[in-house]
């Protein structure tokens, strides 16, 4: 396998894309599940001791890593620092300090990009050494750094305010079935967790089948964006109930509130909770679910099914 030296600025290869990709959808989640003790820290510190063996990955945002022992699965450090003085697989740092100390053994490769980095001469890398930015002056490192946390921001920003706006139109065009789905959620949203995850199984093949010809490309965008619409519109009445419960219970929407202002209400403790890291976006998946499944349980709220109670 090549091995760029970590004084060049080397081409990304491929793997690098899988990485990234492996970070957002497995490493995170699966981590929070993995084993009886996971070595997860959000907003605090993750430790590995010296001759302590942990046999999955070791996750750490915006806090501060020390791996001193053999972690048998990988390394992720997003937002933070990491000191590594130990023997893992893959070691990821991205946007923070990394410091690769004397006697450390990485079988996989050390990706690096954006903040400040120090390997000693005597590290073991069995893979790729990837360092992107830390030999830029130290004051367009921090702002590097920290310039990659605030994209990461902003786009979760954006991202709220393009679900609240379509909430929104949603609940102005459509109050009363949004309203007759939140009143039959609390009795209907196990039969919507189902018929939600049959949904997108279903939309993921059809999805699938259409992208395989230049034809139904546009015919899949056209599906997901009725999907998305949809499930925004079965988290509308979720965030209806969820918003009526919290404002009456704390006095911020009067006795006899509109779709409007519960839906809103709603929305604004939701979008606390997705600023949460990892968590925030598994609560998102299991709203969107539910969300469309309960679209599909009440037939988009038609009077007829949303007052029949199963």
């Amino acid at each position: 396998m090549f091995r760029s030296r970590p004084s060049e600025f080397p081409a990304i290869p491929a793997r690098m894309a899988g990485m990234a990709l492996a970070i957002a959808l497995v490493l995170l989640p699966s981590s929070l599940f993995a084993g009886e003790r996971p070595k997860v820290g959000i907003m605090g510190d993750v430790r590995v001791e010296k001759g302590e063996v942990y046999k999955d990955d070791v996750v750490c945002i915006g806090g501060a890593a020390t791996v001193e022992g053999k972690v048998e699965g990988n390394v992720v450090v997003i937002g933070g620092s990491l000191d590594f003085s130990g023997e893992a697989e893959d070691v990821v740092v991205l946007g923070g300090k990394g410091t690769i100390l004397s006697g450390s053994v990485i079988h996989g490769d050390l990706v690096h990009m954006m903040g400040t980095f120090k390997k000693d001469p005597d590290v073991t890398v069995h893979g790729q050494v990837i360092d992107v930015g830390s030999h830029l002056p130290p004051h367009i490192q921090r702002l590097l750094s920290r310039g990659l946390l605030g994209f990461i921001v902003v786009l979760r920003v954006v991202s709220l305010i393009i679900s609240l706006v379509v909430i929104l139109l949603i609940v102005l065009l459509v109050p009363e079935r949004v309203e007759r789905m939140s009143e039959v959620l609390e009795s209907r949203w196990p039969a919507s967790l189902g018929f939600g995850i049959l949904g997108y199984a279903v939309f993921i093949v059809l999805a699938i089948i259409l992208a395989i010809t230049l034809i139904g490309i546009p015919l899949a965008v056209i599906l997901g964006l009725a999907v998305w619409v949809l499930g925004l519109m079965g988290i509308a009445a979720i965030m209806t109930s969820l918003g009526k419960r919290v404002g009456l219970g704390t006095g911020l929407i009067g006795p006899d509130p509109s779709v409007l202002s519960c839906a809103f209400v709603g929305f604004l403790v939701v979008a606390l909770v997705r600023f949460i890291p990892v968590v925030g976006e598994l609560a998102w998946l299991l709203l969107s679910v539910i969300g469309l499944g309960l679209v599909l349980v009440t037939k988009v709220g038609s009077p007829s099914s949303a007052g029949t109670v199963s």
